[in-house]
């Protein structure tokens, strides 16, 4: 592992103190913070991100591991370090791809852990990853869920030239048609865990968007445009991120033509299981109902949904108006 660049970091460091965290060996936290990892075939680069959770500075983590059907020795890995660390504790199960995975972890974490947070098997956490969030979240009341940034890094965790990240504008108007909530920088609270835990649907286009937008509808998100990931991308990944900007769009492409129908399914689950704040429930109806004149007209001009990205928003419109959203 090059632990000069994920654990030293003093760039990082420098960013960490201006928003907030201090050096501080005495800061205890206020609650116990579970991590959650599902993994798949992720021996080679396994230890380095075990390594980097147990090198935070917050005090009291755990991690809870389900390996998703491995064939290669990620399990041997994951049960050694079980034995070395009294903290992590790691389970086999059958082969359920990463949204069922995460969310049976969830259904299994642990109910006294006062946050709840998701974690890839191939990125490295700087030491103040954790810290950074139950700092924001003990400031949050109710329902609430901190995401934030992350720096783009090559197999050998060497920042690439271009870094995705923008100001961003969390709310539900973006999350009903969009994610900026990344799994691996994300943690929540135990409040909006529990909600989210008795509302597991089988299936959506990704298990963190939908965690954004249970927070969107239920609570409160902070995104934090400091980076304090090293978010490694490699041939394996299960899901990525490109640094360039036709990188992005073909990403996108590639998405939506794999996803065509999927958030037509995810709204309707969401309809499902969140319901009662009138003005966002209308919001989920009229993009539902844009699959046919007059409403894919209207939903064309309804500010009341957006994306992040001004040329994103005429896109996606487009694609509303031809039908390729649904």
């Amino acid at each position: 592992m090059n632990s000069e660049i994920c654990g030293d970091a003093n760039n990082h460091t420098n960013k960490a103190n201006e928003t907030g965290i201090q050096d501080d060996d005495s800061y205890g936290g206020s609650g116990k913070v579970q991590i959650l990892m599902s993994t798949y075939n992720g021996e080679e680069f396994i230890r380095e991100q075990l390594d980097s959770i147990l090198g935070q500075s917050y005090p009291d983590v755990d991690i809870l591991i389900r390996d998703d059907g491995s064939t290669d020795d990620t399990f041997v890995i994951l049960k050694e370090y079980e034995e070395l660390h009294q903290n992590i504790h790691a389970y086999q199960g059958a082969n359920l791809g990463v949204n069922r995975s995460f969310f049976e972890l969830l259904s299994e974490s642990n109910p006294k852990a006062s946050y709840i947070g998701f974690c890839d098997q191939d990125d490295c956490w700087l030491p103040e990853k954790i810290e950074a969030a139950v700092r924001q979240l003990e400031r949050m009341e109710g329902p609430a869920l901190y995401c934030g940034a992350k720096t783009l890094v090559n197999e050998n965790l060497e920042p690439l030239g271009s870094q995705q990240n923008p100001h961003v504008t969390p709310g539900f108007g973006n999350a009903v048609i969009e994610s900026i909530c990344s799994g691996c920088t994300l943690l929540m609270n135990r409040k909006l865990a529990e909600i989210i835990k008795g509302r597991l649907p089988e299936d959506v286009i990704h298990h963190d968007w939908w965690c954004y937008m249970a927070a969107a509808y239920l609570g409160s998100i902070y995104f934090d445009e400091t980076s304090y990931i090293y978010y490694r991308q490699h041939k394996g990944n299960e899901v990525g991120a490109s640094g360039s900007a036709i990188g992005m769009i073909r990403a996108k492409a590639r998405d939506l033509k794999k996803r065509h129908g999927d958030l037509k399914k995810q709204l309707l689950d969401f309809k499902r299981f969140y319901h009662g704040v009138p003005e966002k429930d209308s919001l989920v109806d009229a993009i539902l109902e844009a699959e046919k004149f007059p409403e894919r007209l209207k939903i064309l001009f309804d500010r009341r949904w957006y994306r992040q990205s001004g040329l994103d928003n005429w896109v996606v419109r487009g694609l509303f108006l031809f039908n390729r959203m649904l």
